[in-house]
């Protein structure tokens, strides 16, 4: 990381005091105007609210905790999701949103094919952390769904109590009594999707002990943005404030899992998606990436799989027409930007995307 120069460190104390601290942080001097503005709101608002700490206190320590590093996510306690704002807090993944972008397209190529679709879909998400991915799918789906023909069913899974916890905040937060979604068609559930344990002694109980529980046994689309950094990128090129401050359990799969191949490239999670999709007899999947490399390993073990009709990559800005008509063998790459997520589906859905 380049050294702030003197000059530019004495020219934001001579603006606002506040600014060289943010700078630690943001690097350049628009962007620290635009967080001290943002951390400004946020205090005036705090101090107005819970009539204690004066808000220009408030302001500083803010200011102190960026510049340690603290991502803003965590001192404001909210991130944009799309057109959601949810909460966030220490301890969850904070959402992003090259993440909401593959979210918004698939509903958009669902939408397209509206017609296609049956009566209700079923959607799992697993490792659903703060609960962003089924909470936009659903928000996007039923705004587009202007008819209602479809109806959903969507359940999050994440092995962190903590994450549930927030998710479930998140839902109260945004699906009101007057959402066309309501709690009941969103539901979130502590389980492992790595063990295989159906027994009731493991905690948390594993992923197909919770459906089995529940009766739910079969879904048509598997959503995922697994955690997917090899120790060495997690070291090497990770941002200092991410793995300072955010959960590494979300980032980097954990070595118990290395039975499982792949560890040594962040792959371990997903030959065991692939599994569970057969598994869970699902007719979609989507799965998230770090990189283009990387999507390409994965949409190779999806061919590798034999049961899908069809394997796409999709890049950062997959409703952006391609760069060009970009292919790894049989895998058609779309949109602009960096590899983000694979999207596999069965010959019996193909009809959901053949305006794709």
């Amino acid at each position: 990381m380049p050294r702030l120069s003197p000059r530019l460190l004495k020219l934001a104390w001579k603006e606002n005091p506040l600014l060289p601290l943010l700078l630690r942080a943001c690097r350049d001097l628009n962007s620290a105007r635009l967080e001290l503005k943002w951390l400004r709101e946020h205090a005036q608002e705090m101090a107005k609210t819970k009539r204690c700490t004066p808000w220009k206190s408030l302001l500083h320590q803010f200011c102190r905790a960026r510049s340690l590093g603290q991502p803003i996510q965590y001192i404001l306690g909210t991130e944009f999701f799309g057109e959601l704002e949810l909460i966030c807090r220490p301890n969850v993944l904070i959402p992003r949103q090259d993440t909401s972008a593959w979210v918004l397209h698939l509903v958009e190529v669902l939408n397209k094919n509206a017609a296609q679709l049956p009566a209700n879909i079923k959607v799992l998400d697993l490792c659903t952390g703060s609960g962003c991915i089924p909470l936009l799918f659903a928000h996007a789906f039923t705004g587009l769904q202007a008819s209602g023909s479809t109806s959903l069913k969507l359940l999050g899974i994440d092995v962190s109590s903590t994450a549930i916890e927030l998710a479930n905040r998140n839902k109260e937060e945004q699906l009101t009594p007057a959402s066309e979604c309501t709690s009941k068609h969103l539901e979130f559930s502590q389980a492992d999707i790595m063990s295989d344990d159906r027994s009731s002694s493991s905690s948390p109980p594993s992923l197909l002990k919770v459906l089995d529980d529940r009766g739910q046994l079969q879904w048509d689309i598997i959503l995922s943005n697994p955690p997917y950094i090899s120790p060495e990128q997690f070291n090497r090129v990770t941002a200092r404030s991410v793995r300072k401050f955010e959960p590494k359990l979300a980032l980097v799969p954990e070595s118990q899992h290395r039975r499982w191949s792949g560890a040594e490239t962040g792959d371990v999670f997903y030959p065991r998606l692939l599994e569970l999709a057969r598994l869970l007899e699902s007719k979609v999947l989507v799965m998230e990436v770090g990189d283009l490399d990387q999507a390409k390993r994965v949409a190779s073990q999806a061919l590798g799989d034999g049961r899908w009709y069809g394997v796409e990559i999709w890049r950062d800005e997959p409703r952006t027409p391609d760069e060009d008509e970009a292919r790894h063998g049989c895998v058609r790459i779309r949109g602009r930007g960096n590899g983000r997520s694979v999207i596999c589906w069965t010959e019996e859905v193909d009809t959901w995307f053949n305006t794709h």
